[in-house]
């Protein structure tokens, strides 16, 4: 994986990976297409990327477990005793799921059964998950990406026949309501979506290994394409985050370079940097640090790398060297807690593992689970 800060461009405003049983043909077309269109490494792709978050102070971890239910994980800040608890049993998660802290609340969402989209929620020092049908079955077909925005939570994900789809609630009310972002034929990942300062943007490939913004101002229906980058030029599930005015998206690129665009709020022009040097092999993450941007990506041979701009040039770092040292299954996920970058993934020997950066910036491991099932 790769971490990205970009000090010099502001932010704005998804595994065990499994394939997903009933999934219909649009959707293994796609990650047909998206990985015989890249240069690939041996390594194994075969468990879930976990989602992590901040709730409360405290890091917070969420993972699709080996029979299909699903695991949240926390510690206290500052402590390295990780405790475990199930949202869903087994055989009702088929994705891997995305999560966030809406107030005093941890919200997860995640594909279940039948191709539905499941949310669960649970007030932070509570017991207990509370489960609600965002969309019934045959609606979603891939991993969906939350995030709290206006007042209430949106939700994205690949809908049928390769279509995007958004879902957004008001807190305090039940009801989902449904909108189309992109029509059938449009997208062809799982998508990723954030806030940012008044409205929403969504990132996905597109056509041809493209890459699709989408952008709509809260309160309004009208959704806004752009393309961030034309075919060609997208190899994985691309990620977005958002503050400071800009949008900084981050992709895998042509010859596993890892690929870094940003915009200007109110502009038009995407510009692109591509880190060079990078060796990506899977989808990026992406979360906001006080300098900027920090991005993690898993790189060749099972390595986890660090890439830090500063003043305009790369510095890399390896935050797991890989190889016969030590190595990760899967992609991962990042976030930032007290101005530490806090890193989620599997281990290659299936454990799940947690990873934070120290004062002197390297980083340090911690066992979140050694199996989870």
């Amino acid at each position: 994986m790769k971490a990205i800060r970009s000090s010099k461009h502001p932010v704005i405003a998804r595994s065990r990976a499994r394939t997903l049983a009933g999934a219909g043909a649009a959707a293994v077309g796609l990650a047909a297409g998206l990985v015989a269109s890249a240069p690939r490494a041996s390594a194994a792709t075969d468990y879930p990327r976990p989602a992590i978050a901040v709730a409360g102070g405290n890091s917070v971890i969420a993972v699709q477990t080996s029979g299909d239910g699903l695991r949240f994980y926390w510690n206290k800040h500052g402590t390295t005793t990780w405790r475990g608890e199930v949202v869903a049993a087994t055989k009702t998660t088929f994705s891997a799921p995305s999560i966030a802290a809406d107030g005093n609340t941890v919200i997860i969402a995640a594909q279940g059964a039948d191709h539905n989209l499941d949310f669960y929620r649970q007030q932070i020092g509570a017991t207990g998950w509370h489960a609600e049908t965002v969309a019934g079955a045959g609606t979603t077909y891939s991993a969906p990406s939350l995030t709290v925005n206006g007042g209430g939570v949106n939700i994205v994900a690949q809908g049928p026949a390769d279509s995007l789809d958004f879902y957004w609630q008001q807190n305090g009310t039940p009801a989902w309501h449904l909108e189309t972002v992109a029509a059938a034929g449009t997208t062809y990942s799982a998508p990723a979506i954030a806030s940012n300062g008044g409205a929403a943007n969504v990132v996905a490939a597109g056509p041809g290994n493209s890459l699709d913004f989408y952008w709509q101002l809260n309160g309004t229906r009208r959704w806004h394409g752009e393309i961030v980058a034309g075919a060609g030029s997208t190899y994985s599930a691309p990620a977005v985050t958002g503050s400071g005015g800009a949008a900084n998206v981050v992709a895998e690129g042509p010859g596993n370079i890892l690929d870094f665009y940003w915009q200007r709020n109110g502009t038009r022009p995407w510009h692109l940097q591509a880190v060079k040097g990078s060796s990506v092999y899977g989808p990026p993450a992406i979360t906001t640090d006080t300098d900027g941007v920090d991005v993690v990506a898993p790189a060749f041979f099972s390595r986890v790398d660090s890439y830090t701009n500063t003043s305009g040039s790369w510095q890399e770092e390896h935050v797991i060297l890989g190889f016969f040292v030590e190595g990760i299954t899967g992609s991962a996920t990042v976030t930032t807690n007290d101005g530490s970058e806090n890193i989620a993934v599997f281990g290659d020997g299936g454990d799940l593992d947690f990873y934070w950066q120290n004062s002197f910036g390297g980083f340090d491991k911690e066992i979140v689970a050694v199996t989870v099932n």
